[in-house]
């Protein structure tokens, strides 16, 4: 664990973001606890999904349902991934990352899961391409990642009730 603050704390000097993880030790703390794998790219990309939400992967509605429902039918067998089901982004949370198992469990359907990302996506920076981070190996192998993200309040009235129902 100490590594991964370690990591961290170098992460604040390399990149810009709206949120410094020196102002949010327990949100640090909690993360490295859950993902004892992750390496510094995993927090860069979790800075990075907090400022920048998924506005660099939306190109139109078509393309986002099929990337999203393409990638849940290669998913493993449900449960078998140890991600869980949704988890808030770092520090300022303005984002959740929403496991693509929702959908292949029938939480939500494809359809909800789309319109979410798209409005989630809207008025959103665009990040300098240099920027966008992908999960390290360590960590893809580990947890086996399948989700998308969705905007903080989006997720809380529209998504949360059907995964808890």
């Amino acid at each position: 664990m100490k590594r991964i603050v370690l990591l961290a704390l170098i992460s604040i000097f390399d990149f810009q973001f709206s949120v410094s993880l020196a102002q949010c030790p327990e949100a640090l703390m909690r993360y490295a606890k859950r993902y004892p794998a992750a390496q510094e790219q995993d927090l860069q990309k979790l800075l990075f999904q907090d400022t920048y939400g998924p506005g660099h992967l939306i190109k139109d509605s078509a393309s986002c349902a099929r990337y999203i429902q393409d990638e849940a039918m290669i998913m493993e067998l449900p449960g078998v991934s140890d991600f869980p089901l949704y988890e808030y982004t770092l520090c300022d949370s303005n984002f959740v990352r929403v496991n693509l198992r929702v959908i292949k469990d029938g939480g939500i359907s494809l359809r909800q899961l789309v319109s979410a990302v798209l409005r989630s996506a809207e008025g959103m920076p665009q990040p300098d391409p240099s920027q966008v981070k992908h999960h390290s190996p360590a960590f893809n192998e580990a947890y086996h990642p399948h989700y998308r993200i969705v905007r903080r309040d989006i997720f809380e009235k529209e998504i949360l009730p059907l995964i808890n129902r």
